[in-house]
């Protein structure tokens, strides 16, 4: 499945400019949006899948006559989750017309993106992190998911309130992670505990059988994640393999199925936080609508980051649509907080001026032996 989201993901960038165009609308200039991603290094692995949802909704969006009269043109660029990088990209896209900027991935590149496009004065919209820089207030940055101090303070919440109170951290060496890591510190020591210990793992994994030694030793209660798959799946089958027992909490950058797929029976267990609704739960119309787009761009495979980036296009379309027939990053930017409080189909996005909520949704899920999610 993994691989069929790659050449799919790949075949959207490579296509991005005339994917989903109705021939009726070949001599109508596109509205263009611009997207700064991961495509190259270890972090790659974040991409496919929020790119697969994005090209979901843009592809509905442009089969239904774009907006206004006018279709949507994603163009990306990769900045191998660099900042510089990332902010040059967004500058890019502004100078060749953009007049928003769509779900960088990841907290390095956001942090770049964001930057730029504040000093540009141009919207951007659902970062794939949840990053304290990237979540921060700003003008023209407006975030879609909850923030990871968020996602960390409810689990560390039910941890507590299951009575499970020596609590370790695993993560990836990054700065995202990093943060993450410092956030759950807080909140433990908010609840009169000290965390038991933490362990930074290697970007590509390739020391995370001694990290899980290290942290076994410590014998925690409760591990929490802040780790891509690989990294993840390699921690987690090297500590089951010291024999000692440990709930392991993750925040919503892991992909639980595809931990299924690379270990098994060693990913039972596992409970995940997650930002975006049960993708497979088709009697919420924003569901129904995601499930029905992926079919059409011959998708079958739903899950949770996909959803993500669709709801993250979703909200761009909505701020489009109310930003005019010719629509600047000014009129964007208005449309986006014209919003007030919007249902998107049974989770609902909150923007106002000076306020730039997002949504407010999470819960945790737990992965079943047969790899399927228990809520």
């Amino acid at each position: 499945m993994h691989k069929k989201i790659h050449l799919l993901a790949s075949a959207f960038v490579a296509l991005s400019t005339v994917m989903g165009f109705p021939s009726a609308q070949a001599q109508t200039k596109p509205i263009l949006i611009g997207q700064t991603y991961v495509q190259t290094g270890p972090l790659a692995s974040l991409s496919p899948e929020p790119l697969l949802g994005i090209r979901a909704m843009f592809a509905a969006v442009n089969a239904n006559g774009g907006i206004n009269g006018r279709p949507v043109e994603l163009r990306q660029l990769d900045d191998a989750y660099d900042p510089a990088k990332g902010a040059e990209n967004v500058k890019t896209f502004v100078k060749d017309g953009a007049i928003g900027v769509l779900m960088p991935i990841g907290t390095s590149s956001s942090i770049g993106a964001i930057k730029a496009a504040n000093e540009l004065k141009v919207p951007i919209v659902g970062p794939y992190t949840g990053s304290g820089p990237v979540v921060k207030p700003t003008e023209y940055g407006f975030p879609v998911r909850i923030s990871f101090d968020e996602e960390y303070n409810r689990i560390v919440n039910h941890l507590f309130t299951i009575g499970l109170s020596r609590i370790a951290f695993a993560h990836n060496d990054n700065p995202g992670a990093r943060s993450a890591l410092e956030s759950t510190q807080k909140f433990i020591a908010e609840r009169g505990e000290k965390m038991a210990g933490s362990v930074a793992i290697k970007n590509d994994g390739s020391d995370a059988a001694e990290r899980a030694a290290e942290l076994a030793k410590l014998k925690p209660k409760a591990v929490v994640l802040a780790a891509t798959n690989e990294v993840a799946a390699k921690f987690i089958t090297a500590y089951r393999a010291t024999g000692n027992e440990t709930a392991f909490y993750s925040f919503s950058f892991l992909n639980g199925q595809k931990l299924f797929q690379d270990i098994k029976k060693d990913a039972a267990g596992v409970v995940i936080s997650q930002v975006v609704p049960y993708p497979w739960n088709s009697a919420m119309p924003v569901i129904a609508e995601y499930q029905a787009a992926m079919k059409k761009i011959g998708a079958t495979e739903f899950g949770y980051a996909s959803l993500e980036g669709y709801v993250a296009a979703k909200v761009m379309v909505e701020g489009l649509k109310r930003a005019g027939a010719n629509p600047t990053p000014e009129s964007l930017q208005k449309g986006l907080e014209s919003f007030k409080t919007l249902d998107l189909g049974g989770i609902a996005v909150s923007y106002r001026p000076g306020e730039h909520r997002g949504l407010t949704f999470s819960e945790l899920s737990m992965l079943k032996a047969d790899g399927r999610y228990l809520r």
